[in-house]
C-alpha cells in the first residue's frame, strides 16, 4: 500500500497527482488530491537614501527619501528615524514590476548619475491622469519610477538586490506578477 510522487515547482496550481511505484493488487487508485500553495519568504533587505524623481505640478522635481527594501516593497520616508515612528510617504510593490531586470537607467531619458529605473503597473484608479511619469491606457496605469543612489556602488547594490527579488517573485508566485509581453498588448505600445 504505498505509491510516491515527487512534487515540484512545476506542481503548483495543480490538485491531481499520479502516484509511482503503487503495487498491482494495492487498494490505491494511483491519484492523489493535495491542494498545494506557494508564497515567496524573501529575506532580502536594504536601506538607505535614494533620490527619487516625482511629477510635482507637470515638472520634474528629485526628492531624497530613506528607502527600505523589505520583502517585495521598497517603502520610503522623508527621515530614517521616520521608519520607526510614521507611516511610509508611500511603497513601490515589486510584484507589480514589468521590468524584466533593474538596469540602469537610459542616459537618453534621465540624465542624473547612478539613476535605475523600475517600471510599475496598477489597475486605473478613478481620478488618475497622465504625468511626466504615469501614463493610463486600457484600464491600467504605467508608471516609472527613477530611483537614484549616492554612489555607483550603491545605485548596484540596490539593482542587485532588486534583481533577486524580482527573480524570487517570478519563480515561486508567478501569478502574483504583471507580465511584461502581456501588459505591452494591453497598453498598445512601447512605455
Amino acid at each position: 500500500m504505498v505509491g510516491s510522487h515527487k512534487f515540484s515547482l512545476s506542481s503548483v496550481g495543480n490538485s491531481k497527482f499520479q502516484l509511482a511505484k503503487v503495487p498491482f493488487l494495492s487498494p490505491l487508485e494511483g491519484h492523489i488530491c493535495v491542494k498545494l500553495q506557494c508564497q515567496v519568504g524573501s529575506t532580502i533587505e536594504e536601506r538607505g537614501f535614494l533620490t527619487m524623481f516625482d511629477d510635482v505640478s507637470g515638472f520634474g522635481a528629485w526628492h531624497r527619501r530613506w528607502c527600505v527594501l523589505l520583502g517585495n516593497c521598497i517603502s520610503y520616508w522623508t527621515y530614517p528615524d521616520d521608519e520607526k515612528s510614521k507611516n511610509p510617504l508611500g511603497r513601490i510593490n515589486l510584484a507589480n514590476c514589468t521590468s524584466r531586470k533593474i538596469d540602469p537607467a537610459n542616459r537618453e531619458f534621465c540624465a542624473r548619475p547612478h539613476t535605475f529605473e523600475l517600471i510599475t503597473v496598477r489597475p486605473q484608479r478613478e481620478g488618475d491622469r497622465e504625468t511626466l511619469v504615469s501614463q493610463c491606457k486600457n484600464t491600467l496605469c504605467v508608471t516609472k519610477n527613477w530611483l537614484s543612489a549616492d554612489t555607483k556602488d550603491e545605485r548596484n547594490l540596490w539593482m542587485q538586490k532588486l534583481n533577486r527579488v524580482l527573480v524570487d517573485l517570478r519563480t515561486w508566485q508567478p501569478d502574483a506578477c504583471y507580465s511584461p509581453h502581456i501588459l505591452l498588448k494591453q497598453i498598445g505600445d512601447h512605455y
